[in-house]
């Protein structure tokens, strides 16, 4: 199973910044338990997954810094388990001009993925220097946004009534550069995200949009995707749960505990 970096991740394709600066995004660090969700298809060997997400927006000086961590276990039908842990980490300044990654992927203790890299605007387009895996850098197409310019221009998309949102985004995730990332943004609604009653986090009963990803490889010609999330998403950018399809298995996160950062700004 491909793990998606942000869901969330998780804009305008040719946007001027101003179009999305109203919207103002919460720092804090979200803590939320990971399960499977169904049955995974048929050839799979794996019975069930169990684990943690821990994910982080925080306001810098000149711009915002995310961390993400996951750690799973993957139960399987000879009855060893997996153990996969995920880091992520960004710095993306205000004004779209710079953003910086690093992306390690580790299975058994094993180093299976280590991005990292950084990624400038030149002009209408944006050059990408990878330091790892291997020394490579490339062009990104014009209007590419990075993650919290996307996060933003989807958040103002959907108070102005947008449905259908299509638009290409590099998160650093991979070494194969953007993505092609089609968004389906619901009716605004409001429904308990956290079951758990008089525990359940402060944004349980808030009103929030669900929203679809389907993410595809940048002008690759695959009918379907390589992976669709889904969000229940907040109006200052948190993310009450969320569900992760690669088409052989489903994850569902729930949040369950969140603490509401300052942001150190300057």
């Amino acid at each position: 199973m491909r793990t998606a970096a942000f869901f969330v991740v998780i804009v305008g394709f040719l946007a001027p910044y101003c179009l999305y600066a109203s919207v103002e995004l919460q720092p804090h660090r979200a803590y939320y338990t990971v399960t499977m969700e169904g049955r995974p298809e048929p050839r799979s060997t794996i019975t069930d997954v169990r684990g943690t997400m821990m994910i982080e927006f925080d306001k810098v000086c000149g711009g915002w810094t995310v961390q993400q961590r996951s750690e799973l276990w993957r139960y399987q039908d000879d009855d060893t388990v997996e153990h996969v842990r995920w880091g992520y980490v960004t710095f993306e300044a205000d004004d779209g001009s710079s953003f910086k990654f690093n992306t390690i992927l580790k299975t058994n203790d094993e180093l299976v993925k280590d991005v990292r890299g950084f990624a400038t605007k030149k002009g209408a387009s944006i050059e990408v220097i990878y330091q790892k895996p291997y020394k490579k850098t490339l062009i990104l197409p014009e209007g590419t946004l990075f993650p919290i310019q996307h996060t933003k221009a989807l958040l103002n998309a959907a108070q102005e009534g947008e449905q259908i949102f299509p638009r290409v985004v590099f998160d650093g995730s991979t070494a194969e550069g953007a993505n092609e990332i089609n968004t389906f943004i619901g009716a605004k609604k409001v429904m308990a995200g956290n079951p758990n009653g008089e525990s359940a986090h402060q944004f349980a009963n808030q009103p929030f949009w669900p929203v679809r990803f389907a993410v595809y490889g940048l002008e690759k010609t695959d009918y379907e995707p390589e992976y669709v999330t889904t969000q229940e998403l907040l109006p200052n950018g948190i993310m009450k749960q969320y569900s992760i399809d690669d088409g052989g298995m489903k994850v569902h996160g729930v949040l369950e505990r969140i603490e509401l950062l300052s942001g150190s700004g300057c």
